[in-house]
């Protein structure tokens, strides 16, 4: 059975200490974030939580974060507050860079966060400072506008860590975990491939290796996603 949505966790006080000594709204985010860094989001239910805390039920929780989403919200905000934000240089490309670049470290370590940041609104505290940060950087162009920048860079980088988060995800399941793993399991159907001669470009580039600049990786796109952005500036 769904939920029934409730008010914003934003919103919720936190009980007072000391009703239940192993529950807190801190130590509840904290084995959340454990179980879903080990596990994946699925696995961080209100019952799997309240197990990690000793709890005898999921319902003791509720008290704390109003309802799963609430968790959610907790868990995703947490994380942004892992982001620290450099004192603004003046220099426009290199805060965005540099913020960009702190929350791809961010979402390298909770590969779940990009499943999930699209799941909630983004007003928890954290994750405010983030935008507000972003958006002084951007703050010589009008509201809107330096929103829709920073919104392409924000979106670049969770497309990102989402599509390399689904793509672990899929090597863990049928387990060729790495490149060398995944390149033999498909070389029989590539040489098949390669030998029809119907893709030309194709088979140039796998002639020349099957190399591509992933070393570059995500760095390589956000620098060009700044190259287009610094072309229309005023």
């Amino acid at each position: 059975m769904a939920e029934a949505p409730g008010s914003l966790v934003w919103s919720l006080p936190e009980p007072p200490g000391g009703q239940q000594p192993n529950l807190s709204r801190d130590r509840i985010v904290r084995a959340a974030l454990k179980i879903a860094d080990a596990e994946g989001a699925p696995a961080a239910t209100m019952r799997r939580v309240a197990t990690a805390l000793g709890s005898s039920t999921p319902m003791s929780l509720y008290r704390y974060v109003g309802s799963k989403d609430g968790l959610v919200d907790l868990m995703l905000d947490a994380a942004c507050g892992e982001v620290s934000t450099p004192a603004p240089s003046g220099d426009w490309r290199a805060d965005l860079r540099a913020l960009a670049l702190a929350n791809w470290d961010m979402m390298q370590r909770h590969q779940w966060f990009a499943e999930l940041v699209h799941t909630r609104p983004p007003l928890g505290p954290n994750a405010l400072r983030l935008t507000d940060y972003g958006l002084g950087a951007l703050s010589f162009l009008d509201p809107a506008t330096a929103m829709t920048y920073l919104g392409m860079v924000n979106s670049l980088t969770i497309g990102t860590a989402l599509q390399l988060a689904e793509e672990l995800k899929m090597r863990r399941r049928v387990g060729l975990p790495t490149d060398d793993d995944l390149r033999a399991a498909v070389k029989p159907i590539h040489d098949e491939i390669v030998a029809t001669g119907r893709y030309p470009n194709y088979n140039r580039w796998a002639a020349d290796g099957g190399r591509f600049h992933n070393a570059a990786g995500f760095p390589l796109m956000l620098d060009i996603l700044l190259d287009g952005l610094a072309a229309r500036m005023p």
